[in-house]
């Protein structure tokens, strides 16, 4: 049975491209074909045109980030489709595939799999001194080799590979919740607020290595900055994915005085260029 599968993802670092890219690769290794795009300059009706959405995310404190929630909302209800969902996280995932499997089981998908994979954070890397030994640990992995890593990919793409002969399941998978995880969830919401607000109000520009090229402003998923007669605003709609801060292309923004020469985390390959990425097509309106 020929499918029509789409790779669908948020990627503000880079892990999550860097995960979803390696999907690609091993679904083409089968001579399975897939399109592959970043979510931001995807129309949520559009996934509606694929038989089986594989949707990546990067966890932020516990949860998807709400800038996703509001795009699987959008996305038309379907009861002829299928889902495969993998996350990327540093510390640990919660119960955030949970949540995300039923709010796409809500819309009426299949969710066939779901997958999580450890790779560095950016968060606690952008307060890491570049020459440090663990920043150099960090940066001499070979992360697509890494047994974990593999493992998980392999498991997406076997899913693939037998949604394709038609023999996918023809009921849902929903991770188990983990009770556990309610203490830490709390102290989550309880805790990161205020310490995030006060974050978001230390975002800085050195005009000393600006170089008024407005990328971050290109980027910003949620177009939480303004590029503007040569200077940069922020507003109030930041979520801290931190991408502006990894991707300047001068290391100009900072938050607060702690992220002045440290490190920037392009994904574990090194490569991962947002602009690059967000030229495939041309922004939603």
């Amino acid at each position: 049975m020929k499918v029509k599968i789409l790779i669908l993802y948020f990627s503000a670092t880079g892990n999550t491209h860097f995960a979803a890219s390696l999907i690609k690769k091993k679904l083409d290794e089968k001579r399975i074909h897939s399109d592959i795009k970043p979510v931001e300059i995807f129309p949520p009706k559009k996934v509606e045109e694929y038989d089986l959405l594989i949707f990546g995310f990067p966890i932020y404190a516990l949860e998807m980030p709400t800038f996703l929630e509001s795009f699987v909302e959008k996305i038309p209800f379907s009861k002829d489709k299928s889902v495969i969902l993998f996350s990327t996280m540093a510390f640990y995932g919660g119960n955030a595939l949970r949540k995300a499997s039923k709010k796409f089981f809500e819309k009426g998908f299949l969710i066939l799999t779901t997958d999580e994979m450890k790779l560095p954070g950016s968060d606690g890397l952008l307060f890491a001194k570049k020459n440090s030994r663990f920043v150099k640990k960090i940066f001499s992995k070979n992360y697509a080799n890494l047994p974990h890593i593999k493992k998980s990919v392999e498991n997406i793409v076997n899913t693939v590979s037998e949604f394709s002969k038609s023999k996918a399941e023809n009921t849902s998978y929903i991770p188990r919740f983990k009770a556990l995880d309610l203490p830490l969830e709390i102290f989550m919401k309880l805790v990161l607020p205020p310490i995030e607000n006060h974050m978001k109000n230390r975002f800085w520009v050195d005009e000393s290595k600006c170089v008024k090229c407005g990328t971050c402003a290109k980027i910003c998923p949620v177009k939480n900055i303004e590029f503007k007669d040569g200077k940069i605003t922020f507003s109030n709609k930041c979520y801290l994915c931190l991408r502006c801060v990894h991707q300047c292309p001068t290391e100009a923004i900072n938050i607060g005085k702690f992220t002045k020469n440290t490190v920037r985390w392009k994904g574990p390959d090194h490569e991962f260029n947002a602009l690059k990425v967000l030229s495939q097509l041309p922004p939603l309106k």
